[in-house]
């Protein structure tokens, strides 16, 4: 019963940055718009995140629609028209508590 105590307040007690100290900590998270093209690194699709050789949908007789890296013989349709590069959450309401991660597959076992 100690082990699992020990480790629950060991993850409760973990600092915080410090954002003085680590300034780079503190900069703001760049969000981009959809198909905003950025040189040497190609156009933004928002809904994955990354940058592609193609603008978003681009259509290419053929082959289908171009987004995220893939085509299709439809266009995609996504509510999501900007996000930050390499974030997959929604970084203006994100708080990392250092706690437990939510859904996650991991689970701890103690045998008697």
């Amino acid at each position: 019963m100690l082990v699992i105590s020990g480790a629950i307040l060991n993850g409760c007690s973990r600092s915080q940055p410090d954002l003085i100290t680590q300034p780079e900590l503190a900069r703001p998270v760049q969000v981009l718009t959809n198909n905003t093209y950025v040189e040497g690194r190609g156009y933004y699709h928002a809904p994955h995140f990354g940058f592609y050789p193609h603008p978003y949908n681009f259509f290419m007789p053929g082959r289908g629609y171009y987004h995220g890296g893939d085509y299709s013989p439809e266009p995609e349709r996504s509510s999501l028209t900007a996000s930050a590069p390499g974030k997959a959450f929604n970084t203006a309401s994100h708080v990392d508590r250092g706690g437990f991660v939510r859904g996650s597959t991991e689970s701890s076992h103690v045998s008697s």
